[in-house]
């Protein structure tokens, strides 16, 4: 699968009020009030679309740039008359903020929503009055499943799965562990803890000697693993999510030890620090900010009334019963080795193995807190399509 890597500067980015606009103006032309039955909307036109992206959650550079490259691939569409607008919100995990930045942008008259919902239990009442003004609604990043919607996420689970087996094939099966997970409640969180919980289960001698939240936040991860370290006189290794490797990493250095073996993350700063340590074993799998990206491009087909492909979607991890989702694998694993035939690799689909000097090499310009990037090109989306 074709990857664009993106490196960018993530600076200057601010916390949106209410249903404020990202580098956009504000939609001039607010669309009329359609039938009050919920439907799912047939365009009849294919460019001067409006589209709002509405973002749950602000608290790391991950966030910043994915909202940076949703920006940036809507600046494009702008450019070239596909879209006559955009807008962006975010808040931080605040459910009830999330829900008046929705009612906004329904307000302003957007053609599509894009929801990277706060959990995945909190957005029935926006979505259900989306649709009943016949507004398209595209779930992003992370799942969550309500009728008459398209999913477009990252495959979460896939994703932990991949180092909880990394993991457990670098401690050969044996050993005891913490865990760290991310926003507790968040629903790319709960996914993740399954995984690892699934992986586990074949390996009964690894024990999880403690397990709290980190938060995906540096700061966080790195007070949870200074407790950790100093209740537990052996810890073999570190089952965490991303954006908190180098937290991790410092308290270590804190208690004058050194980590043995943790799953790590995929930012440059991360990557140099790694290189700079040759005793740590470490990994670090791409959760591509660029997920937006794929998914701006989906709902600008949809707005077009294009239809996707049956056997493209796949049922949504929050409601299995639901065939309503899109599924995108990380686009690299990093490892020392860069082995593609590992055990960890298997079932992926278009992603690739690369070494630690590849992906330093492939964020050689770019900021330290930038992520290892991805997304489809523009022929790999028309795929999904009919």
């Amino acid at each position: 699968m074709k990857k664009k890597v993106l490196a960018v500067l993530l600076a200057g980015l601010m916390v949106f009020g209410l249903a404020a606009c990202g580098n956009s103006e504000k939609a001039e032309d607010k669309k009329e009030s359609q039938n009050t039955e919920e439907t799912t909307p047939e365009s009849n036109k294919d460019s001067g679309f409006v589209v709002g992206f509405s973002n749950g959650y602000w608290g790391n550079t991950w966030r910043a740039q994915m909202v940076e490259d949703f920006e940036n691939r809507a600046k494009e569409y702008k450019e070239d008359g596909t879209l006559s607008d955009y807008m962006v919100s975010n808040t931080n995990s605040d459910a009830t903020e999330q829900l008046n930045q929705i009612n906004a942008m329904i307000d302003a008259g957007v053609d599509a929503i894009m929801i990277d919902a706060v959990s995945p239990t909190t957005i029935k009442s926006a979505v259900e009055k989306a649709q009943k003004k016949g507004i398209l609604v595209v779930i992003a990043n992370d799942p969550a499943a309500y009728e008459g919607t398209i999913c477009v996420c990252g495959n979460n689970y896939s994703w932990q799965k991949i180092q909880a087996v990394w993991l457990a094939k670098q401690l050969e099966g044996k050993g005891d562990i913490v865990e760290i997970s991310g926003v507790s409640g968040n629903a790319a969180d709960t996914l993740r803890v399954e995984a690892n919980k699934d992986v586990l289960a074949d390996y009964p001698d690894i024990k999880i000697l403690g397990s709290a939240p980190g938060n995906w936040s540096e700061t966080d991860a790195q007070s949870v693993m200074t407790t950790f370290l100093s209740s537990y006189d052996n810890i073999d290794a570190v089952l965490a999510q991303d954006v908190m490797g180098e937290g991790i990493i410092k308290a270590y250095e804190n208690a004058g030890k050194e980590p043995k073996i943790m799953t790590g993350d995929y930012t440059k700063s991360f990557f140099t620090k790694w290189a700079s340590m040759s005793d740590l074993t470490t990994i670090g799998v791409s959760y591509a900010p660029g997920s937006a990206v794929t998914a701006l491009d989906v709902t600008v087909r949809l707005l077009q009334g294009k239809t996707v492909k049956e056997d493209i979607l796949v049922a949504n991890p929050m409601d299995e019963n639901m065939v309503n989702t899109i599924m995108l694998d990380p686009p690299y694993v990093v490892t020392k080795d860069g082995d593609q035939d590992a055990a960890w690799m298997e079932g992926l689909n278009g992603t690739k193995a690369i070494t630690l000097e590849e992906a330093t090499e492939l964020l050689k310009d770019s900021a330290d807190t930038a992520a290892l990037d991805g997304w489809l090109t523009q022929e790999e989306v028309d795929q999904f399509f009919e």
